[in-house]
């Protein structure tokens, strides 16, 4: 018989169930608890409203449905609309001394993904004095539709504000499950870390934690804002809305599509010009159109940056080697995407540049001559397409980051990493997206060293580099949340020290079979798209 237990929250009681991890030690785990009302009927698209409380036991016993989304792997479309739940791993419910609080954001584009323990689970980091959180927060058309009619109340971000109230959540519930309120990391990997920055810049979430782990993805990327494209409207033709009348009529026909619908028709309305500008994905971040009182990002982000709430919290920010292996699948199904490159489409649109003017054109010939010699983009020059898109999908936007922190009135300590450890067969997203033969470390490998996953039927051997690997990602990751200092036994007798304006190239902390402090190797292509900015574009 399994051992459940049951905890109150401020919402209600809830069943949890005794498990055992994958590297043998037990545990609590407790998952989708709702922290929202189910997003549904006049919700949806709306900004979260606060779960109703109830007094029966509610069964955390069990995984809940992901948010509606296409999973891209199985290629189905799955998930409910009521998906707005917490999950909670936990080793004591009754510590001696309350434990550091880890909260998880997911990634996915703002468009897929979940918090499933399948991907995401407590194993590895529970091996330490940690309560891990992971949550849903609605993705795609449900979490990041925006209309400029302030009468219909969908100003966007609603799945940013999903997050917000979530971590709220686990903020005011920690100590009902051994954590400290007191003492919260934030982290988050690709659309995740991106949210993670959203949080340290939006003053909605001033003071809902201590410290931040910043993971390939940030505010200050290319894709963390979404153009106005008028996506709502393109939303609603797609699926058969005839146009005529106002956008109240156009929203009521949105809210009648079934989910699997809205999921369909979203995934097909980049058009090829948007794709060759890089514009990854419809919904997702917006600068709001109006200030209303939940309103999350009031402005651009890279003024927001500038005087965050956050910048004086100790941080970790990196990436990973080649980051852009994200792209190898797509150019090897459309030979064309690099076959027919422009260079032109790459300047920043944050530029703000005519595409076909005199500036623009500059800035394009530096990319292609700095990337591609003088050969011509081809399938021949794939590895340098994936460099270019490590570059200006990835890297630029921590590079941003970090001198928007280091030039700030008030600078905490800024960790930065640059994960390196390249497995055959340990580095799972690059092993799915890439296939078998190719190597190289992908934009989220990093994530198979701190979370078990189903890819990964047992833990590897105590001896291996991936066993140590784990070992070291688990250690700083929980040292840095623990007492704001990544350095630990695990990374011993390398000395991890934060960035300073002082220092160029930024020093980073290399995770590769060794681990070791050098110039961060990105800095000279750096150097390049930092030039294209002017000062007060930059950071």
């Amino acid at each position: 018989m399994e051992e459940t237990i049951i905890v109150q929250t401020t919402l209600g009681p809830v069943k949890g169930i005794k498990k055992t991890s994958a590297l043998g030690s037990d545990y609590f785990s407790f998952q989708s608890i709702p922290y929202a009302k189910p997003p549904v009927g006049d919700l949806r698209f709306r900004d979260p409203q606060p779960a109703t409380p109830w007094n029966e036991v509610h069964d955390a016993t069990k995984e809940g449905p992901c948010c509606p989304a296409k999973n891209n792997l199985l290629n189905v479309i799955h998930g409910e609309e009521d998906c707005l739940h917490i999950n909670v791993f936990t080793k004591s419910l009754n510590p001696n001394k309350l434990v550091p609080v880890m909260i998880y954001i997911h990634g996915g584009a703002f468009m897929r993904g979940s918090s499933t323990a399948d991907m995401y689970g407590p194993d590895f980091l529970l091996q330490k004095d940690v309560i891990l959180f992971t949550f849903n927060y609605r993705l795609g058309a449900f979490g990041f539709l925006s209309l400029d009619d302030r009468s219909l109340e969908i100003p966007g971000n609603a799945g940013l504000k999903d997050q917000c109230m979530a971590i709220k959540w686990c903020k005011d519930n920690a100590a009902f499950f051994g954590g400290d309120p007191e003492n919260v990391t934030l982290f988050g990997e690709s659309a995740g870390g991106c949210s993670v920055h959203y949080h340290m810049i939006s003053s909605k979430s001033r003071g809902l934690f201590h410290r931040a782990v910043v993971m390939s993805g940030t505010a200050l990327n290319c894709w963390s804002v979404v153009p106005e494209h008028n996506w709502a409207h393109r939303l609603a033709i797609a699926l058969g809305w005839d146009g005529k009348g106002s956008k109240k009529d156009m929203v009521e026909f949105l809210r009648s599509a079934e989910p699997k619908n809205i999921v369909k028709a979203q995934e097909t309305l980049i058009n090829p010009e948007e794709r060759k500008n890089k514009i990854l994905f419809p919904f997702g971040p917006v600068i709001e159109p109006y200030i209303g009182n939940g309103c999350f990002i009031p402005r651009d982000p890279l003024e927001m940056a500038r005087e965050a709430w956050s910048n004086s919290i100790p941080i970790l920010i990196g990436g990973v080697s080649d980051e852009g292996l994200f792209s190898y699948r797509e150019a090897i199904e459309f030979p064309d995407v690099v076959n027919n490159l422009k260079c032109e489409n790459m300047v920043p649109l944050d530029l703000n540049l005519d595409q076909s003017g005199e500036e623009n054109r500059k800035f394009a010939q530096l990319i292609k001559k700095f990337y591609f010699g003088d050969k011509e983009p081809s399938m021949e020059t794939l590895n340098e397409y994936i460099m270019l898109m490590t570059d200006k999908l990835f890297w630029h936007g921590v590079q941003r980051t970090l001198l928007s922190r280091l030039n700030a009135p008030q600078s905490g300590p800024t960790y930065l990493y640059r994960f390196n450890f390249d497995s055959p067969t340990f580095n799972h997203y690059r092993v799915i997206m890439c296939g078998k033969t190719v190597r190289g470390v992908c934009h989220a490998d990093d994530l198979s060293y701190i979370f078990k996953n189903v890819i990964s039927k047992e833990v590897p051997e105590a001896s291996t580099g991936e066993f140590k690997t784990i070992q070291r990602m688990v250690n700083l990751l929980v040292s840095f949340a623990t007492n704001s200092d990544p350095n630990c036994e695990a990374i011993k007798p390398t000395i991890w020290h934060p960035i300073d304006q002082n220092t160029t190239p930024f020093k980073c902390l290399n995770i590769s079979d060794e681990v070791t402090m050098i110039d961060l190797p990105e800095s000279e292509r750096m150097a390049l798209w930092d030039s294209m900015y002017k000062k007060n574009q930059l950071y």
